[in-house]
């Protein structure tokens, strides 16, 4: 029996472990067949077939090109008054209706420019963590802190060792620690090795501890670890490893060899509100016996599963949200299950046939689905008659039915936001050239209305791997790094409506 998960890359949701070097190959339906039971040892395949997409997490400059000036810019002083609502009673009608006034660009709060501060082109990976007096960063070179009213900066902290890259970062930051895969970087600062973790204490700073993991990774590729984050624990997996770490100093949390069903392989793990563990089982001969899939809730301070379920053969293969949750699998596609139980809700109808995905493959949840109440958006590719586009579905998490989805476009991007404290449908929402923009949603028919306008330059300094991330009704927009623009954004704070 293998002790070894599938394989993780590195990349959330649309991004490539590293820069393309030719065309994309045109997306393929289904997954490559397992060779026999033992299979952990190959890289979780996509569920959908990919989109072409540009890599989220890559720099943004060119080998050689020059670093924009370090002058910080000034930041506003006061919040901007973004919306005027008025009730206007409609005569005759005996009832009311609201009108939205959107007045002229929201300009931003405060912005930091990008800036090679340790060598590297300073790549922001998908960690960006917030305390109750900070925003932190984590670029390529290390971790930088902001003061989330000004912009000023509180401190900064390279990685450990000269000439290292971070390749991942999970977004859960429990207990003011913060974690980070990194190696050495490749050549021109392209990705390299990918086999090493440190921890910070988001608070001071200061590095808690660092260590290495056995990864074959015989091409550095940077492909070969994935950090699955809950709790206060992290769990690492590589093609030669898997160990449950305690985030607080490094130390082993549990055995992932011990708590593991007889007959299961290790499983793959991913983190975030949940650790959820996804394992293929089987009995008997690999080519006679019987096999299945089994999806558990797992307590991030023990490893003991809080529940177990057991799915169908290629069924529960990867964890693509761990709340609300939702599992995928060659067999049935997408599939919502209950938190507390793991009793199955719906099955989400035409996803699989209708849309682009790329499941997660680096121990965090996919970064472009957030859950509201009793819906699931999911910004996606959409498959058409003229090549893919882009747009935002909406889905019942209870009948799985596909309720409505966005207007379409090549050129347009939907991110819905996290962690906004309350039931409104919210998104960041780009399109090529024109002004960024925060949208609300209706629930009922996925009716569109722009609640804040940023200037054109917000998105065009900030390229195409720019990430929105909401925190006391402030989206703060963070940037993969430097570009040939002396004007480009590594982090943007922009005022909402909350």
């Amino acid at each position: 029996m293998s002790t070894n998960g599938p394989v993780p890359g590195t990349g959330p949701y649309g991004q490539q472990p590293y820069p393309p070097q030719q065309p994309p190959v045109p997306p393929q339906q289904g997954y490559p067949a397992p060779s026999g039971y033992g299979y952990p040892q190959q890289p979780v395949p996509s569920h959908y077939p990919v989109a072409p997409q540009p890599g989220y997490g890559h720099p943004q400059q060119f080998p050689g090109a020059p670093v924009p000036p370090a002058q910080p810019r000034k930041g506003k002083t006061g919040l901007i008054m973004l919306l005027v609502v008025a009730l206007v009673a409609l005569g005759g009608a005996g009832g009311a209706a609201w009108y939205l006034l959107v007045g002229s660009d929201t300009k931003p709060l405060w912005s930091i420019p990008s800036k090679s501060e340790w060598g590297l082109g300073e790549q922001e990976v998908d960690g960006t963590w917030f305390t109750d007096k900070a925003v932190i960063q984590t670029l390529s070179g290390g971790v930088k802190a902001y003061d989330p009213d000004s912009g000023k900066k509180l401190w900064a902290t390279p990685l450990p060792g000269a000439g290292n890259q971070a390749c991942v970062a999970p977004n859960v930051s429990d207990g003011g620690i913060g974690v980070v895969a990194y190696g050495a970087s490749g050549v021109g600062g392209a990705r390299g090795k990918c086999d090493h973790v440190a921890a910070y204490d988001l608070n001071s700073g200061k590095e808690l501890w660092h260590r290495g993991f056995n990864v074959k990774d015989e091409f550095s590729t940077g492909a070969k670890l994935a950090v699955a984050r809950a709790g206060g624990t992290v769990v690492i997996t590589t093609d030669r490893e898997q160990v449950a770490l305690k985030a607080a100093d490094g130390t082993k949390a549990w055995d992932v060899e011990k708590v593991v069903p007889s007959g299961c392989n290790a499983g793959t793990y991913t983190g975030g509100k949940n650790l959820i563990r996804t394992t293929s089982c089987l009995m008997g001969d690999e080519f006679t016996g019987k096999s299945w899939t089994e999806a558990s809730l797992v307590d991030p301070a023990t490893g003991e599963a809080e529940w177990t379920k057991r799915f169908g053969e290629y069924e529960a293969e990867v964890a693509l949200s761990t709340s609300p949750l939702v599992l995928s699998g060659e067999a049935k596609g997408a599939f919502a299950l209950d938190e507390k139980s793991g009793e199955r809700r719906g099955t989400l109808t035409g996803m699989k046939e209708n849309y682009y995905l790329i499941a997660p493959e680096d121990g965090s949840p996919m970064r472009q689905v957030a859950g509201f109440g009793n819906i699931l958006l999911m910004g996606m590719g959409e498959r058409g008659d003229t090549g893919e586009s882009n747009t935002l579905v909406a889905y019942d998490l209870d009948s799985g039915k596909e309720l409505w989805k966005a207007p379409a476009s090549s050129t347009i991007k939907y991110i819905p936001l996290r962690g906004t404290g309350g039931e409104r449908l919210l998104a960041y929402v780009t399109e090529a050239t024109k002004k960024p923009k925060l949208v609300e949603f209706n629930p009922e028919d996925g009716a569109m209305t722009t609640v804040a306008e940023y200037p054109e330059e917000v998105h065009k300094n900030m390229g195409v791997g720019a990430w929105p991330f909401w925190h006391n009704g402030v989206l703060y927009v963070t940037s993969v790094g430097a570009s040939i623009s002396s004007d480009s954004y590594g982090l943007v704070a922009l005022p909402t409506a909350s």
